[in-house]
């Protein structure tokens, strides 16, 4: 990918960080009862990698974690999924419920302009074994989506315009070159006194 085509790229893509807060009346686990030990793991299509929360104890966990922001294309999907970990018998981790995946560009619009102050309630669909009618809805979590601030969006944008006048100012310059080249016959050819 050039240097042009990227910088393109990154000014599409917003630099967004996932705050989350809660998730409620999770499927309890296949193997126990007992209160969760849960994760949120949040997957980004064509990302690398995967963003995660602490593991907190609970059967309605709360976090309110802030994750490491990111760039994220507006058309990338997000799925968010709530996770447990167990440690008897042995250490092993399980999906106790997902949500649908959302293109960045509809959580953005869902969260609106109250960036800070209000969440989202995403429906979460439970993990733990589906039947023939379809996904068995399993509570909500709750979560914040934070565009951060543009400045180095402004700066991409800057050096890209920067880019294109010096490509511009290369092609008029070319264009003067080739004229002076056309003219140079004619000039040379002219009567000169004393020839």
């Amino acid at each position: 990918m050039s240097a042009t085509s990227e910088t393109v790229s990154k000014i599409y893509s917003k630099r967004i960080q996932f705050h989350i807060d809660a998730a409620t009346a999770l499927p309890n686990t296949k193997r126990s009862q007992k209160t969760h030990t849960a994760f949120v793991s949040v997957k980004i299509s064509d990302t690398k990698g995967n963003l995660k929360t602490s593991i907190v104890k609970g059967q309605n966990p709360t976090w309110q974690q802030n994750l490491s922001p990111m760039r994220i294309h507006e058309n990338s999907e997000v799925v968010f999924e709530v996770k447990h970990r167990s440690i008897w018998p042995k250490p092993t981790t399980s999906c106790l419920a997902i949500t649908d995946p959302y293109p960045l560009s509809t959580l953005l619009k869902m969260q609106g302009g109250n960036t800070f102050l209000t969440n989202i309630e995403l429906p979460l669909h439970s993990a733990m074994g589906t039947n023939s009618v379809g996904k068995q809805v399993a509570g909500s979590l709750s979560l914040n989506v934070r565009e951060l601030t543009s400045i180095e969006t402004a700066k991409l944008c800057c050096e890209l315009a920067e880019r294109r006048s010096h490509e511009l100012q290369g092609v008029e310059n070319q264009k003067q070159e080739i004229s002076a080249a056309e003219i140079q016959p004619y000039a040379t050819s002219e009567y000169s006194p004393g020839a």
